[in-house]
């Protein structure tokens, strides 16, 4: 198919090397040798989100391509694995309609993304009500996005900011950052898991 290449993903020692789309993950683990063939467009992904959740051990990527591709990995049980609940790594794709895409671009390009003045925005933190002067809580969650096409080519980075609701929303971010976070977060939901592996 014009445009289109199948890829062959193959796990490595040491780490993950994507042949065949430009695509190349090195994500620090040793992941189980195994083969995973996805179907990806050529050249790298328009919008890529990672978040990171250090004290759970949790590490999400979500890349979305020009021609509406959504390649989304979970890592989990990464902080304290064990032979019983080892770590693990999931794979899940899917495909976003152009109307959708085309949609998500347009409010990208209008949202005020373009308007971030700096490249990593970290929480104060919330003052404890009763705890001791000058204490404070921070989230745990850092939110890592790069959006690159037509005019717009924006990195930023927010870290620690709360949330009051399980993580469906971190509504302190600077804006848009939360709402582009809801709006990736749907686009997440909605991949199908292709393969699992666990990462020794």
């Amino acid at each position: 198919m014009a445009g289109r290449k199948s890829v062959l993903f193959i796990l490595l020692a040491v780490g993950i090397i994507a042949l065949g789309s430009g695509l190349w993950l090195l994500l620090g683990q040793t992941p189980t040798p195994q083969t995973i063939r996805l179907s990806l467009p050529e050249g790298n992904p328009i919008i890529f989100e990672k978040l990171e959740f250090i004290m759970r051990g949790q590490f999400d990527y979500l890349y979305i391509y020009d021609d509406g591709s959504v390649l989304y990995i979970e890592e989990a049980g990464l902080r304290m694995p064990t032979p019983g609940h080892p770590a693990t790594r999931t794979w899940k794709t899917g495909k976003l309609t152009p109307e959708d895409l085309n949609s998500l671009l347009a409010y990208l390009e209008t949202s005020g993304l373009d308007k971030l003045t700096e490249p990593y925005y970290q929480f104060a933190g919330k003052p404890i009500e009763g705890g001791p002067a000058g204490s404070f809580t921070t989230g745990d969650m850092g939110f890592n996005l790069t959006v690159s096409f037509d005019n717009l080519s924006k990195q930023v980075t927010a870290y620690g900011y709360l949330t009051p609701d399980h993580d469906e929303t971190y509504p302190d971010m600077p804006s848009p950052l939360n709402d582009i976070y809801v709006k990736l977060r749907a686009i997440a939901s909605a991949t199908t898991e292709v393969a699992k592996e666990n990462i020794p």
